[in-house]
Order: C-alpha cells, then structure tokens, then sequence
C-alpha cells in the first residue's frame, strides 16, 4: 500500500468520510432511521390528540355543507372551529395543522383511508404504527452503526498492515529491545485506542445528526414559530452545559493533582521512619505529619465541594432546559392557546430528541483528537526511513572462502554513545569463534552486523575484501545465517518451519538437516512427523527442540558463515550434549561464530573474542585467557560461578 497513514484517518474522522462509497449504505440507513423517528412522532402524536380529542355533534357538518364554494379561510372563527372538529379519526388532527398543510394531509393521506375514519381503527393503526416504526428504525440504525464499525476497523487493519511491513523493513537486530516494544504498542493498544475513537466518533455522527435533521424539520412543519422558541433555550442550554463541563473538567484535574501531591508528600514520611527513630524526632515529624493532613483535608473538601457545585449547576441548566420550553409550550397549549396539545406533545419529543443528538454530538471532537493522536503516532513510525538498505549497483557476494574483516568499526546508541569504538578483528574461514562481552550488547551488535541487521556507523566489514553493503541483501543473507537462541517457532508444520516457503528446499534436505542437528528422532515421534503443526495452534516444543529446529533451518540452506545465539535458559544433559554434537558436524567446512550462554561451548572455540570498552581487548583460547587475563576470568565468574542465581536472586527480592 502507497497510501499514508493522514489521508486514511481523514477518511475516516471526518465530514469526507460520510461520502466514501463504502460509507453512503451506512449513510443512506441512517437517514432512513431519522425518517422512521420522525414518522413515530408524529403517529405518537396522532395517538395522543385522539385520546385527548372530543369529537362534536354532527349538526356542525351541515354549516360547511351550506358553503360548499367558500375556502377554509374564508370562514368565521365558528364556522372553522366546527370544521376541525368534524369528523373522527385523523381528520382534525390534519385540519389543525398550520395553514393549507393540514388541509393538504387530509385530502391526501387520511381521505384515501376511510378505514381510519374512526377513532378505535385509526388508534389500532397509530399504535401499530409507532411500534413498527421504532422497531425498523432501531434495525436500520443498528445497521448503519455496524457498517461505520466495520469501515474504522478495515481501516485500523490496513494500519496494522503498515505496522507490519515496517518492523519487517526495519533493522532486525533490536539491540535494546525498546524497537520491539514499541512496535508491539503501536500495532495493539496505540491501534485498539485508534479504532475505539474511530468508531465511537462514527457512530455518534451517524445516528445523530439524520435525527437532529429530522426533529428540526418535524418541529418546524408542526408549528415553525413555536419551534424556533422552543429549539433556542434548548441550544443555549446545551451550550451552557458544554461550557459549564469544561470548567469543571479542568478544576476538577487540578484540585485531583494537588490532592494527589499531597497525599505524596505524607506517604514520604513513612520513608523517614529510620532516621526519625534514630535521631528522636517523633514529635517534630508527628508535627509535620499532622501539618500536611490537614492540607490535604482542606484540598479534598475543595475538590468535594467543586464536584457538588458542578452536580448543582448542571442540574439547574437541566431545569433552566426543561422548564423555559415547557412554558413556552404550556403558553401555547393551554385554551385559549394556539396549538392543539398534540401538536405541542410532537413539539416537545423533538425538542428533547435534540437536546439528546447535541450531548451525543458534544464529545466527537474528543474522539476525532484521540484518533488523530494516535494515527499520528502510527504514522511516525511507518514514516521512518530503515537504516539498512540495497545499495544501487549491489552485486551477488560470493560465498566466504578467506576471511571476515571489521576493519575500524563504530557503533553508538542512545544509551551507549560507543558501543562499538573503531574496533579491529579479522576472523578467517573455518573457525569456530566465541564473541564475549561483560555487557551482552558489544558482542550481539558486533555478530548482527554480519548479516547486516544494522550497519555500523563509519567503518567496514567485508568479506573476502568486500565491504558488504555493496552485496545485495540476498546472496548476503543466504552465505551468513543467524540463529537466535530465543527464535520461536511459526504457527505452521515441521516442514514449512524449515522451509520458510522456499520451493528449492525438498523434503529430503529438510529431513538432512534435521538429522544433522539431531531433531530428526523428536520430529518423527510427532503426531505427523514432519507434516506436524506446531506453534500456537499445534503440537508444543520445549525449547530445546524449539533450538534445535532453527538449527536445521539454518543447516538446510547450507551457509559459508554461522551465527549461533544459544538459549540464555538452562538445558537438560541429553540436549546440551546433542547441541555439542551438532555444532560438531555444522563446523565443517563453514566458519562459525557463537554469542555462547553455556561454558562448554567457549571451552571448544578455536577463538574466544572478548570486547570491552567498544574494543577487542582478549583473543585467545580459553585455556590461556583464564590463565593470562584478568577480564575474561571475571566474566566467566560472573555468568558461571555457583551462587551467581543465589545473589542475583537477592538483588531482585530487594
């Protein structure tokens, strides 16, 4: 995908995203829903004025009958009255709407329906009407919410996809770790919070606005002039309630963070206990202590108080919202008022339907900034520029026959400013070489930069006297393996782990590789053997077969150079000595270079590396560093001694 992550969040929190192809169904549901309210009101209003409506005698019938060429206007004030009321069933509701539109609604919709004529049909058929109404419009609004949903998590996937091709691009070799974890953030919680505030902000939007559109055109085909009275109190309310949750959202968090200060400041004496005892000073310390209580009593009344002046003051904008409309209305209901009390009725739903669409409206800025956010945080990282890449003009390596060569390397991080410090090593083919360091990170920098999972800062490594960032990435990558001693296995079978979906590997030199390294026997005892599922969702392999499985997926593809990262967890016997075996049969006729967890293996090295300070300050066998140098035997004292797991355990119970 070329597309950013901005563009994707602009459609998706904002007016544009209502207008995507994939949205209008939604859209196109929603407006149906605030249709379907608007049709329950008014049949909700129907059902009303026909409960509350006294249908006169028919001697008023004849008075329209006697002027059948005179409009409805023209008539006295008597004579209109007695119009209304005529009839039962919808008919006076339609005539007691404003002007030529209730005269409209009668002779289009009610006169064709001589079935509702009567007030117990035309109840039946309101009754009916509500219910249906209400129920298709909470379907189609339900509907409409899910297709939203389901466009903010296709495009929180399409994220997550950007996610996963970057950490894939990105530098393999996670020095520190804090790449993995914040990969890890990005691609589950930043993501979740992302969709969360997407949906959120959709769906309000979706369902809200059709109905604000509706209840305000509904108010005003009733009765325009009484709505507008009724709507600006309502605004205004809602403005004032906005603004009032503002200001004690804001006092609120500041009066929370002094109280938070100041229950601090009184657990920190219980750190002084030591010194208060032994210096006797229980008195001034009782004197402080009580001091500071009493601050922070006085801090947690302001904030009870601000809280019940805030419950207070929202109550009353609530009242201010309720009564003023309900005034306004009564003025206008009540005889001799203008406006029929079913009229009124449909007034005031649609006055507090739009009250209830501005509080659900009120918060979608929150959710669109969080979205922003957290897309922004996505898109920082998917905008980074990988530190190792192809060069143009890479040429296919060969594989290596002489020598590996560092020539005057530098590595820094941000927590080690000289990791590496113009360092020098020359390794030749075939040997069997250990990179130690006190500090694991000099030794796991320097192997991982072989395959370039990184690249030094200045310097070169070069291979039979190519630097190797003019090879291409391929032929690099296939003549130097790295096997980490904590790779784990994927949720596929024994064949495809190995394999890694190269065609070119058969099955005969997976089960080659296998054997050498001694998993062949664990592999065949398997429900399946080598066609077995393991990882997540199949068979489960300790970690030594987990180990020794990497093994053969490095074996197969019979590099000239190995690194091998041992597992820092402990091995049973009958393991480490078919570990010991294998390392063995892979060391011939290739160079490898062990970053070692286990004393028997350094002992083996034709070289043991030791680097300290950013530089090689030890190159020897064992035999005589543990003799002649001083640094190598406290390493191995410090990763091998008895009471190592005893101390360490100490250190970490304090």
């Amino acid at each position: 995908m070329s597309e950013t992550t901005s563009p994707v969040l602009h459609r998706t929190v904002t007016a544009g995203a209502f207008l995507q192809l994939r949205v209008l169904p939604a859209l196109f549901l929603a407006a149906l829903s605030g249709i379907l309210l608007a049709i329950s009101i008014l049949a909700a209003g129907a059902v009303v004025f026909l409960a509350t409506h006294r249908p006169v005698p028919d001697r008023a019938a004849p008075v329209a009958a006697e002027n059948p060429g005179t409009e409805p206007a023209e008539l006295d004030s008597s004579t209109a009255v007695a119009a209304v009321k005529v009839g039962g069933g919808l008919l006076p509701l339609a005539a007691s709407l404003q002007g030529t539109r209730g005269q409209w609604f009668a002779d289009k919709v009610i006169t064709p329906l001589p079935v509702l004529h009567s007030n117990s049909s035309a109840l039946a058929f309101l009754m009916g009407t509500v219910c249906l109404s209400l129920a298709l419009r909470w379907l189609l609004s339900s509907l409409a919410q899910f297709l939203v949903s389901s466009n903010a998590t296709a495009v929180v996937q399409r994220l997550r996809q950007h996610i996963h091709r970057k950490a894939i691009r990105l530098e393999p070799a996670d020095l520190t770790g804090d790449q993995t974890r914040a990969t890890d953030r990005l691609f589950r919680k930043t993501s979740e919070a992302m969709e969360a505030a997407a949906v959120t902000w959709g769906e309000r939007w979706i369902t809200a606005l059709p109905d604000l559109i509706a209840v305000v055109s509904l108010a005003l085909l009733i009765h325009w002039r009484v709505s507008i009275q009724i709507a600006v109190p309502v605004v205004l309310g809602w403005f004032a309630l906005r603004l009032e949750s503002q200001r004690n959202e804001g006092s609120f968090r500041l009066l929370s963070e002094q109280a938070d200060r100041g229950l601090k400041k009184l657990a920190e004496g219980l750190k002084k206990t030591r010194i208060v005892t032994g210096f006797s000073m229980e008195q001034l310390e009782q004197q402080q202590f009580e001091k500071n209580l009493a601050l922070y009593r006085k801090r947690c009344r302001q904030l009870r108080r601000q809280q019940e002046i805030g419950r207070w003051i929202h109550r009353l904008i609530v009242l201010t919202c309720i009564f003023i409309p309900g005034y306004l209305l009564a003025k206008h209901t009540v005889p001799p008022g203008t406006l029929p009390f079913a009229c009124g009725a449909m007034i005031a739903n649609c006055a507090l339907i739009l009250f209830y669409s501005l509080l659900r409206l009120q918060n979608t800025r929150a959710s669109a900034e969080e979205a922003t956010a957290r897309a922004e945080e996505i898109n920082s990282y998917v905008a980074r520029v990988p530190l190792v890449g192809q060069t143009i003009g890479a040429r296919f390596l060969e594989p290596m026959t002489r020598t590996l060569l560092f020539d005057q390397v530098t590595l820094s991080t941000p927590q080690h400013p000289r990791l590496l410090n113009n360092l020098d090593l020359r390794i030749n083919a075939g040997e069997t070489v250990a990179f130690l360091s006190l500090n694991p990170l000099p030794a796991y920098a320097l192997a991982s930069m072989v395959p370039r999972f990184i690249d030094s800062d200045s310097g070169q490594v070069l291979i039979d006297g190519t630097d190797i960032r003019q090879a291409t990435l391929e032929s690099l990558r296939a003549e130097v393996v790295f096997v980490g001693g904590s790779d784990p296995v994927f949720n596929a079978s024994i064949l495809e782990n190995v394999t890694c979906g190269q065609a070119d590997i058969t099955r005969q030199q997976v089960q080659e590789a296998c054997k050498l390294v001694h998993a062949d026997h664990f592999i065949r005892n398997l429900a399946r053997g080598y066609d077995t599922v393991v990882g997540e969702y199949g068979a489960s392999l300790d970690i030594g077969q987990v180990f020794r499985l990497s093994l053969a997926r490095a074996a197969a593809r019979k590099p000239a150079l190995l690194l091998i990262e041992e597992p820092q967890v402990p091995l049973d016997p009958e393991t480490k000595a078919m570990l010991d075996d294998a390392y063995q049969r892979l060391s011939a006729g290739r160079t490898l270079i062990f970053l070692p967890s286990r004393l028997s293996t350094v002992k083996k090295c034709d070289r043991i590396i030791l680097i300290h300070d950013g530089r090689v300050v030890a190159d020897d066998t064992h035999e005589r560093l543990v003799r002649s140098n001083e640094l190598y035997r406290h390493w191995e004292y410090m990763r091998f001694n008895t009471w190592r797991d005893e101390v360490e355990n100490a250190v970490l119970a304090t």
